[in-house]
């Protein structure tokens, strides 16, 4: 495990007890500082663990997920997220939580972001967000941003998402925690509510066109 002034360490692992066909949710923190420009990740497999995957397994898991309904979302989204998430793993500390099935070792879930600081925030997404949000935008100050969260729509089972999301939020609960969705009536948007997201305000074009719903979880 790690903590955000912590290095660069193997997964800790969380598995269903008496449940051992259940992929068990590996937890992967990045170096503080980033991986550095030349980083490519390594392509799960059997016996691959405690190492961040690389974006095009990022882009699978994620296009394929938000290709179904109610999201429906054109495959070109998958391709912009994957980008961010191979810049900031190689520019900055990201904490990724992550499932791979068994016995191939491909990747089947993930949840992954990073601290915030709206100091280091310089491009115009965040500028749109600050905007938007105005004066509550100061709830979102030294919390973990929600980058991505994904789960294989042929691996439906036993709240496979619900876990991965879960050993996320654990990592960085006591700091807080927001993201940003589609604002519509969604199975994602259900589980942030369950696990205690509520409503914020509004951010920047989400991929339906309609201004995003950001979505915050008090430190606790």
């Amino acid at each position: 495990m790690n903590d955000l002034n912590g290095q660069s360490s193997p997964a800790d692992h969380i598995a269903p007890s008496g449940q051992a066909d259940v992929p068990a949710v590996e937890i992967v923190w990045g170096m503080p500082m980033g991986m550095g420009p030349l980083w490519q990740g390594v392509p799960s497999g059997p016996g691959i663990a405690g190492v961040l995957p690389p974006r095009d397994e990022v882009e699978a898991v994620y296009g394929a997920a938000a290709a179904e309904p109610p999201l429906n979302e054109d495959p070109r989204f998958a391709a912009v997220f994957a980008d961010v998430y191979e810049v900031s793993v190689r520019n900055g500390q990201v904490l990724m939580t992550l499932t791979r099935t068994q016995p191939d070792g491909r990747l089947s879930s993930f949840a992954y972001g990073h601290h915030w600081k709206w100091e280091e925030q310089k491009y115009p997404w965040a500028f749109e967000l600050q905007r938007r949000l105005g004066e509550v935008s100061t709830e979102l100050e030294s919390t973990f941003a929600l980058n991505l969260l994904a789960r294989d729509p042929n691996r439906r089972e036993r709240g496979l998402g619900r876990r991965t999301l879960e050993a996320w939020i654990g990592e960085v609960g006591r700091f807080g925690c927001w993201l940003q969705t589609d604002d519509i009536d969604s199975p994602a948007r259900r589980l942030y509510e369950e696990l205690g997201f509520t409503e914020l305000g509004h951010g920047p074009e989400a991929p339906n066109g309609h201004p995003g719903l950001v979505m915050f979880r008090s430190p606790r």
